[in-house]
């Protein structure tokens, strides 16, 4: 996994969090992103629409690119960007865990992060499921997780509490230590 050292300026974080915080919530769901109980039902998949590359909120999938062939013929395998029909709905799924990663799209990309969390999602499919929140249009859910630094991480599994990277203690941190922090919380990459 690449190094990327993440630094941001208080500037930079406070005029992140203002924005978030003047726009106004929104969500794929019913209820700006809070997860309404399930019970086993429908697969998160359920919720999952179109390709979707833009949206302020998407699902990093890992599946079959369509129409893609490697050179033997094999049908090729890489992570898409699914749009979000119902995000309420799709957090309550039992069959998988989400790491909601918190962007400002406001502002590009910071130092390849992204690249990073793709990587995250390709190596953890099927135990995790990476959901891309713009952090600007989903102002309550960063209220809710008392998010004050941009970008940020969040697991969450339907009936448990969520857990918070917390970008804002840390100060400066690298993307292996968020993988070593999905892997403290049971989501490592070597097979645990």
């Amino acid at each position: 996994m690449q190094k990327t050292v993440v630094r941001i300026t208080k500037e930079i974080a406070a005029a992140v969090l203002t924005a978030a915080f003047l726009l106004p919530a929104a969500s794929c769901g019913g209820k700006n992103g809070t997860a309404a109980s399930a019970s086993s039902g429908p697969g998160f998949r359920d919720y999952l629409g179109e390709y979707a590359y833009d949206l302020p909120a998407a699902c990093m999938v890992y599946e079959q690119v369509e129409g893609e062939k490697d050179e033997a013929g094999n049908p090729v395998y890489g992570i898409q960007y699914r749009e979000i029909k119902d995000l309420d709905k799709l957090l309550a799924s039992n069959d998988t865990a989400f790491l909601l990663y918190f962007h400002a799209s406001v502002y590009g990309e910071d130092g390849g992060i992204t690249a990073v969390v793709e990587e995250l999602a390709e190596k953890l499919a099927g135990k995790l499921t990476v959901v891309t929140l713009d952090a600007g249009e989903f102002s309550e859910m960063v209220g809710k997780h008392e998010i004050k630094l941009l970008p940020e991480f969040v697991l969450h599994k339907n009936g448990e509490p969520d857990k918070v990277f917390g970008t804002s203690q840390r100060g400066s941190w690298t993307m292996q230590q968020v993988a070593d922090w999905l892997a403290e919380n049971g989501y490592s990459m070597n097979g645990g």
